[in-house]
C-alpha cells in the first residue's frame, strides 16, 4: 500500500528546495503563473501562448512600487521570476530598473522598519490581489 502524501509536506518540501517561496509575495506571484500555465495548457493553448500568458499573469501579480518593503518584495519577485524563467529577461531588466528609481525616492527612515512593523503581517500569498 503506499502511503497518502500530506498537502502541507509538498508546500514544505517546496520551501527547502526553494527558500524564496517562503516570501509570501513570491509564493504568491509563482502560484498565479502555475495556475494560468496549467489553465491555458488546459484549454488547449500552445505551448508558446501558455507561457506567454503566465508571463503575463505573473508581472500582474508582483507587488505595486509603493512603500519599500512592496519595493524589495516586487525585487524578489522579478528576481526569482528571471531565475526561474517564469519571468522574461528583457521584461525583468526593465521591471529592476523601475525598482531602482522606486527604491531612490523612498525616505531613508523607511527603510529602517522592518517587515510587518508598520502595517501589520504580510498577508498569506493565497489572498486573492485587489
Amino acid at each position: 500500500m503506499i502511503p497518502a502524501i500530506d498537502p502541507s509536506s509538498l508546500q514544505t518540501k517546496a520551501e527547502e528546495l526553494f527558500p524564496a517561496l517562503k516570501n509570501p509575495a513570491v509564493a504568491h506571484c509563482c502560484e498565479v503563473w502555475e495556475r494560468v500555465h496549467a489553465g491555458a495548457l488546459k484549454k488547449k493553448k500552445g505551448g508558446a501562448v501558455a507561457l506567454y500568458d503566465a508571463n503575463q499573469a505573473f508581472q500582474h501579480a508582483i507587488p505595486p512600487l509603493i512603500g519599500y518593503e512592496n519595493i524589495c518584495d516586487f525585487i524578489a519577485c522579478v528576481g526569482y521570476g528571471m531565475l526561474s524563467n517564469k519571468l522574461l529577461e528583457a521584461s525583468g531588466t526593465r521591471l529592476l530598473y523601475a525598482a531602482q528609481v522606486a527604491l531612490s525616492t523612498v525616505a531613508p527612515q523607511s527603510r529602517k522598519q522592518t517587515r510587518g512593523a508598520a502595517n501589520g503581517p504580510t498577508p498569506s500569498p493565497l489572498v486573492p490581489c485587489p
